[in-house]
């Protein structure tokens, strides 16, 4: 039986989505003689151990001798090896075979390990965070060389991603034979109950029949409060009111908490008060969750970043999507086919670095109003309310997009092979 570990418990882990559910339902599945492991807790609130110490300069080591040259200097190099963060390493099991990582290799190399990615932004964390890059020079920062070291080192046995843009600027940005040879993209799809599957299918039946329109606004599923923004929350909510009164059967759901940067703003009364929007701030099961995707005829996202999972999961459930025209969407959504692109978040959130093709993101206009894009927003909200017919098609291409394009059968699938290709000690074949 071969162990792999899972770091998700960890204390670091707390500001990454911790166990994120697109990659909990890979965990969540059995695959012979495989055995995943969760982080044991017998480090929390304890001082790091000797061995730990120990992990942390031979790791320190490790670095200083791939990276000669390195910007920053012997202060950088120690700082990077620090934001591992020694107080979860105390936690992390080191007699597994293999680990399992999202978004960023947080470890001291104790063992090989995979790791999953959807924008390659946070492969540098905690130096960069989303929306916080503007005018970075990414080679020119000392965490640049310390993690092309670790992903190009054995240990490094595979990274895989959900977005093909991802996969290909990452090779773009390290342009290392060594990365490129481990990168694999692999399509993603949502998991879903066999009872989950059937409503799914009965809720596109009947929403044929149905007179009233419904909007669905879904905050990240940990509820992070200034998500409310970056998810475009703010301007759906000034859309829908420029609107309502022309679409007298237009509801609004936000799946949200509201930002307190809003808490005694004219807009929080109006949205409280407003017989046709629902603020549902609570922690939801997971069929509450789903009902909300069965009852929504419109889902928006107009982001500033790509959210796959929620994407997928409308798409399934016959939704038309509402994106914004970030990097990635174009892989889930073509415009008034299978969804409908709001332009304007490209122009306004990204720019590339010059050296690398690397898009770099600033969020600071996603929590200001944009009054002309508002109005893009409205419009097409306004679009879909009046013409049933267009709605139930975008709906219907969108299911049947998704479901010939991002099966679970097929992530589960993807992910299977990498993590037994690293485990026999090598990247997984190429598709």
């Amino acid at each position: 039986m071969k162990r792999v570990f899972l770091p998700f418990d960890l204390p670091v882990f707390e500001s990454l989505n911790s166990n994120h559910p697109l990659l909990a339902s890979l965990t969540g599945e059995s695959y012979p003689g495989i055995e995943f492991v969760r982080a044991s807790a017998g480090g929390a609130g304890s001082a790091p151990s000797p061995e730990v110490f120990e992990q942390a300069a031979r790791f320190r080591a490790q670095l200083g001798a791939a990276t000669p040259g390195r910007p920053g200097g012997e202060e950088a190099l120690t700082d990077f090896v620090l934001s591992r963060d020694l107080r979860s390493q105390a936690w992390v099991d080191s007699s597994c075979d293999l680990a399992f990582f999202h978004t960023t290799p947080v470890l001291l190399n104790q063992m090989p390990y995979v790791i999953h990615f959807e924008a390659p932004t946070m492969l540098f964390f905690p130096a960069m965070l989303h929306g916080a890059t503007a005018g970075v020079r990414l080679r020119q920062t000392p965490i640049y060389a310390y993690v092309r070291a670790m992903l190009e080192s054995s240990q490094c046995r595979a990274l895989f991603t959900n977005l093909a843009i991802s996969a290909d600027h990452v090779q773009s940005i390290f342009d290392s034979e060594a990365i490129s040879r481990k990168t694999r993209y692999v399509a993603p799809g949502a998991y879903l109950t066999p009872r989950e599957v059937e409503q799914a299918a009965a809720g596109v039946a009947r929403r044929a029949d149905k007179q009233r329109v419904d909007i669905l606004f879904t905050n990240s599923w940990h509820q992070a409060a200034g998500n409310f923004f970056l998810r475009g929350g703010l301007d759906l909510v000034l859309a829908f009111l420029a609107i309502e009164q022309q679409c007298p059967n237009l509801h609004l759901t936000l799946r949200s908490v509201w930002p307190p940067q809003l808490a005694t703003h004219e807009l929080a009364r109006i949205v409280q008060q407003h017989a046709r929007i629902r603020l549902l701030p609570d922690k939801l099961t997971d069929q509450q969750i789903m009902d909300l995707y069965l009852d929504a005829d419109i889902f928006c996202l107009d982001a500033a970043g790509v959210h796959s999972l929620s994407v997928l999961r409308a798409m399934y459930c016959g939704a038309v999507c509402i994106v914004s025209d970030a990097p990635g969407y174009e892989e889930y959504v073509e415009h008034d086919q299978t969804g409908i692109v709001i332009e304007g978040r490209r122009a306004a959130v990204y720019s590339p670095d010059p050296e690398t093709g690397w898009l770099r993101d600033d969020y600071a206009s996603m929590y200001a109003v944009n009054p002309p894009h508002v109005e893009r927003l409205a419009r097409a909200l306004k679009a879909l309310y009046d013409h049933p017919e267009q709605r139930r098609r975008i709906g219907l291409s969108a299911r049947e997009r998704a479901l010939q394009r991002n099966s679970f059968e097929g992530w589960k699938s993807g992910f299977e092979t990498i993590v037994r290709a690293a485990l026999a000690g090598g990247a997984a074949p190429t598709a």
